[in-house]
């Protein structure tokens, strides 16, 4: 299942291996039922996120972020499609049926889970600047910014992993069977040493992970720090929790499902050949479909957390459900705050400021405001959060 596998020179996918009643119905338990289930919810959710999310992406950069998060899980998602379905018996009477995953859905797959890695840093990168560098939140907490660095991440990843697709050559036999023939590069051992080893880990794992790490770091330490120095308004400490709380749930799940793949690839090296082993009766079949399912709750789980974690996108989230207005408390709140119309809702006003050489944020507003403020939460381990 992994594209970067030595040993012999045909790839013969799922097919090479029988199964028995024994797998066949460990992977309908663990690859359709769990892998489909991860996929439908996710793709779901991520879809729903975008509905709600996608409203307020122009006015926040950390929302837009969250949002182009939200498609390269899609992305991830849609490359898995096949996968709980790729190992049922009729699939495996398909012989191209199985070469096609075993070739190119998982390098797809890849390349998503590379983006969404750097969608998560550049959320956690807009949340460090807004928390302990916020002197410089004008400049570098853009859209303008998230959307160019997002897009140059998108391709890089895109050629960072283009040379995947290159490692097989697909050819019919005479007896009409449909089989992978590995190219030179996957016999050089300096390719597979830098690219396959060093490079592709360091990229995919030890960057983002060290990243991530020491950004949330940073993050709680300035939050604690300015809970201790300052009294603060219990909207701003629920806001400060849903913040911390979002933000280790991301990095916690992030950090379990991606190091699962370093794992993979070590195990690999003590098992070799890994296509054989990690079939039907090898000694790593029942941990071979874990890894792809961990990529796929990953790219799921967003919504969960932000659902969990965030008050203001679980209000915005049944008004939605409800097929309620929500723009309704914004138009109120503009409504009472121009000249003129603010006499009389002093009942409404909170505590917030006293003077007038401005409007003072009434209630609903603190909401927005609230909503806004734990929506620059990012992490992702995937994937992404609020």
């Amino acid at each position: 299942m992994d594209s970067t596998i030595t040993g012999d020179s045909t790839l013969a996918g799922a097919t090479a291996t029988p199964f028995t009643r024994g797998c066949l119905l460990y992977f309908y338990m663990v690859g359709t039922l769990v892998g489909g289930s991860f996929i439908i919810i996710g793709l779901i959710g991520n879809c729903i996120s975008l509905i709600i999310l996608g409203k307020e992406g122009k006015k926040s950069s950390t929302i837009q972020a969250l949002c182009l998060l939200a498609v390269a899980d899609t992305g991830l998602l849609l490359a898995y499609r096949l996968f709980p379905i790729m190992d049922t018996p009729w699939a495996l009477r398909i012989n191209s049926f199985g070469i096609y995953p075993g070739v190119h859905m998982f390098e797809v797959a890849r390349i998503c889970n590379q983006v969404s890695a750097f969608l998560t840093m550049i959320l956690m990168w807009q949340r460090y600047v807004a928390v302990c560098l916020p002197h410089k939140a004008k400049q570098l907490c853009t859209v303008r910014i998230v959307n160019r660095v997002s897009a140059c991440a998108t391709l890089a990843a895109v050629v960072f992993y283009l040379p995947n697709f290159f490692l097989y050559t697909f050819k019919t036999g005479d007896d009409g069977i449909f089989y992978a023939v590995s190219n030179s590069m996957m016999h050089n051992e300096h390719f597979q040493m830098i690219y396959s080893v060093i490079l592709t880990y360091l990229v995919s794992y030890i960057i983002p992970v060290v990243s991530l790490l020491c950004m949330s770091v940073a993050i709680l330490k300035s939050l604690k720090s300015h809970s201790n120095s300052a009294a603060t308004s219990a909207n701003s400490q629920h806001a400060r929790k849903d913040l911390t709380k979002s933000s280790m749930a991301i990095v916690v799940i992030y950090l379990v499902c991606q190091t699962l793949q370093p794992i993979r690839r070590i195990l690999m090296w003590a098992y070799d050949p890994y296509m054989e082993t990690g079939g039907c009766g090898g000694q790593l079949f029942y941990f071979s479909y874990v890894p792809h399912i961990a990529l796929m709750f990953n790219s799921a789980a967003n919504f969960g957390i932000y659902i969990l974690f965030a008050r203001g996108f679980r209000k915005k989230l049944i008004v939605f459900l409800t097929r309620r207005n929500a723009v309704g408390p914004t138009d109120s709140y503009e409504s009472k705050t121009k000249p003129g119309n603010s006499k009389g809702n002093t009942n409404t006003q909170a505590p917030t400021g006293i003077g007038n050489k401005g409007p003072i944020a009434t209630a609903p507003a603190l909401e927005i405001m609230k909503f806004s403020d734990a929506m620059v939460q990012s992490g992702r381990g995937n994937p992404g959060t609020i």
